[in-house]
């Protein structure tokens, strides 16, 4: 073949290969439309109602209740329900229709695409009822719907039918023809006479902790105390969360921080005792506090809980419920964590035992390098086990393992399943309960079907920080629970049993791993990690810088203990989990918190003034300033001379100052040269917090030695002078006065 025909033959087999294409592409584009025609066929052959194109004017379903939530035989269904017409138009003819599936939904996967009206399926009408003759726009009408017997198939063992809810009706814009106007998927879970399968444990973990409101936290107000009632008072989410899970046995992971803010009492003030000699005026009122306002709703919530604590297994997060997977990699031993993590809970006082040696780090996965790091962590009261994500765990049979499992090092695991946690999350919304109720039992009947001759399975559901659950709604929830036959309401206790035994993780490398349910998505976020924390490096040195202000604003203080207690706690807050996602409401913390430093720094400061220094050695008198209501003591006044001209031949010693007056401070000085000497002045705590602002006290010195030896000198000249004069004036006197004539005596 010569060079020249080679382009005219790759031409011609490009245009016979677009040619083809389009010969071919017309079928093959008309495929999925033919499949698409053809199931909706079947669906209109079935419900025998046409589907407009478009649904200019929709309606909201909303259901109330499905009772029986689980089918069983020779059992009627009854579904009840609400439809608000969301459109412009009226709807009339409106009815409403149960419809369930021709195919039970098998897998999580095909709950979970159901739950989200993604998947197909070919559906049965089993009931319908009318909404009235006309639905005006904004109007709502109730509906009831029976579902016979004989329209629930149970066929199998157990099995999750794919429910829906259609309303149909006219509106103006398709007055000709019936529309679907909007619909409702749900699930109907179905049990047969007999029971092939064996039943798994469940096990949940609910967390108790504060809101992320900073006004929770500093000095006694009364938007403090409005904080503290709406965070544990009646009507609160701590509220009614207890109230929601007290009746089933729900482990509470309880941050001790609920039980109030530390008296004054137990922060220990080391702060210098006042001297003995002061007036009893300025004595401290130590002990004479008066009580802390929000102490009525921490004792009740105190009682509330002791009563409750004999249904429950309680656990006691580290105080002010640490945000460990942001301050893990720190180094142990740091101020930032480890104090927080040793600290006695006073839950076991105040509530009843609680175990403190279970890590719940916010983040679910678990690396071999943060195992070691939450072993480091909790050395003093030892680490038993840790709550990890199920989803970041090695699946060993590419379906939902147990809870119960044991990492590479030996660190029993407490594996949460998400997709469960996810559903038990939205029971937090009164509109949803029905729903979430059952794709919950839909989701739990699925994961039976993946192993259900396999004895001794389990499975726990946690909760993130955040929840809110409806107590009606969980009251609900945990009454269908109890009604499901393949459920064991089980306490975490006999699932962390069970991992001490169980088969030790294969050891991984990094922190990808596959996801144990077919149902999770390797990117779908984990329901119980609220995002990014705040807690950057720069952050957590600030806390430490803060830290030492405290401490040293408390040293001076005669009332050290209430302040003490109270800003050091805002500064153990700073270092919650409850601040991922809100890092306003931490900025608003660490702002009142500079603020009362800043408050009792300046109130504390040296009177600029200007002094005229004459001698060679003397005293200054410098006026130290107190503004503050409360004695201080133990201040430190250093000064420091701008020039040479000037010495300070000794510091002033600690400094005493009763409130609201001020103190004038002999300085020691010597002068040694003439010249305007500025004095800086700063007042400093005994760890050299500064006080107040730099002071500058301006000194004119003129030291004696510079003029008075020429004054001496010049009067001795005058004096010299003087003499001089007087004694050449007498001489001169004597030699020109005439000699005495001597008169001859007559004899």
């Amino acid at each position: 073949m010569t060079g020249h025909q080679t382009p005219k033959l790759v031409c011609r087999l490009v245009a016979s290969a677009a040619l083809l294409g389009l010969c071919v592409l017309p079928t093959v584009a008309s495929a999925p439309r033919t499949w698409a025609v053809t199931e909706m066929t079947a669906v209109s052959a079935v419900t025998t109602v046409a589907t407009a194109s478009t649904v200019p004017d929709p309606v909201t379903v909303s259901l109330r209740s499905i009772t029986p939530t689980i089918a069983v035989p020779k059992a009627s269904v009854t579904i009840s329900g609400t439809v608000r017409n969301a459109g412009s138009v009226p709807i009339t003819s409106a009815v409403a229709r149960v419809l369930i599936g021709e195919r039970a939904l098998i897998g999580r996967e095909a709950v979970s695409e159901w739950a989200t009206s993604t998947g197909n399926q070919s559906m049965v009408e089993v009931a319908q009822t009318s909404l009235g003759p006309n639905l005006a726009p904004g109007d709502v009408a109730t509906f009831t719907l029976t579902v016979p017997a004989t329209a629930i198939p149970h066929r199998e063992s157990f099995t999750v039918l794919p429910l829906r809810v259609d309303v149909v009706g006219t509106t103006s814009a398709a007055a000709s023809q019936e529309s679907n106007l909007g619909n409702l998927q749900t699930f109907l879970p179905a049990l047969s006479s007999l029971k092939r399968y064996e039943p798994f444990s469940i096990a949940w973990l609910v967390p108790l902790t504060l809101d992320p409101d900073p006004a929770l936290h500093g000095v006694d107000s009364p938007a403090r105390t409005a904080a503290w009632t709406a965070a544990i008072g009646p009507g609160s989410r701590l509220g009614r969360l207890i109230t929601g899970t007290d009746s089933s046995k729900v482990t509470w992971a309880i941050d001790p921080a609920v039980l109030g803010p530390p008296k004054a009492s137990t922060a220990g003030d080391t702060s210098t005792k006042p001297n003995p000699t002061a007036s009893a005026s300025s004595a401290p009122t130590q002990g004479t506090a008066s009580p802390d306002p929000v102490t009525e709703a921490t004792t009740a919530l105190a009682s509330r809980l002791r009563a409750a604590a004999p249904r429950h297994t309680l656990w006691s997060l580290p105080y002010s419920d640490l945000d460990l997977a942001a301050l893990l990699p720190l180094a142990p031993g740091n101020p930032a964590l480890d104090p927080l993590i040793t600290r006695t809970s006073t839950l076991d006082a105040t509530v009843g035992p609680a175990r403190t040696d279970i890590a719940w780090p916010v983040s679910g996965t678990l690396t071999t390098q943060r195992e070691q790091q939450l072993k480091q962590a909790f050395s003093s009261p030892g680490l038993s086990a840790a709550v990890t994500s199920a989803s970041t765990l090695t699946s060993r049979s590419g379906y939902t393992e147990d809870a119960s499992r044991r990492s590479s090092d030996g660190l029993p695991l407490l594996a949460y399943d998400e997709d469960l946690s996810r559903t038990f999350t939205q029971t937090s919304s009164t509109a949803a309960g029905t729903i979430t109720i059952q794709r919950f039992l839909a989701d739990t009947l699925a994961l039976l079907g993946e192993r259900p001759g396999t004895p001794n399975r389990s499975v726990l559901v946690a909760a993130p920080r955040t929840f809110a659950g409806d107590p009606t709604v969980l009251g609900s929830f945990f009454a269908a629970i109890a009604k499901a036959p393949w459920l064991i309401p089980t306490p975490v206790d006999q699932l962390l049993a069970a991992s001490k035994e169980a088969t030790p993780e294969v050891p991984g490398v990094g922190t990808i791993v596959r996801p144990t349910s077919p149902a999770a998505s390797p990117t779908a976020p984990d329901p119980l990690s609220p995002g990014t924390s705040p807690l950057t490096s720069a952050r957590l040195r600030s806390i430490s810088s803060t830290m030492s202000a405290i401490t040293g604003i408390t040293s001076i203080r005669d009332d050290a203990g209430l302040f003490r207690a109270r800003w050091t706690d805002a500064q153990n807050q700073v270092r919650s989990v409850r601040w991922r996602g809100r890092p306003g409401g931490l900025a608003a913390l660490e702002t009142a918190t500079q603020a009362a430093i800043t408050t009792v720094s300046q109130g504390v400061r040296v009177a600029p003034s200007s002094v005229n220094f004459f001698a060679d050695r003397g005293v200054l008198q410098i006026t130290v300033v107190n503004d503050l209501a409360v004695p201080v003591h133990d201040v430190r006044l250093t000064l420091t001379p701008g020039q040479p001209r000037l010495r300070i031949d000794q510091q002033p010693g600690p400094l005493r100052i009763g409130a609201k007056s001020r103190t004038n401070v002999p300085l020691r000085v010597t002068a040694v040269a003439a010249g305007l000497v500025p004095i800086e002045a700063v007042l400093t705590t005994p760890n050299g917090t500064p006080l107040g602002q730099k002071a500058r006290v301006d000194v004119r010195v003129q030291p004696t030695s510079t003029w008075i030896y020429w004054a001496l000198g010049a009067v001795a000249g005058i004096i010299l002078v003087l003499g001089t004069y007087r004694s050449l004036r007498r001489g001169s006197t004597r030699a020109s006065r005439p000699a005495a004539q001597e008169i001859p005596l007559d004899v």
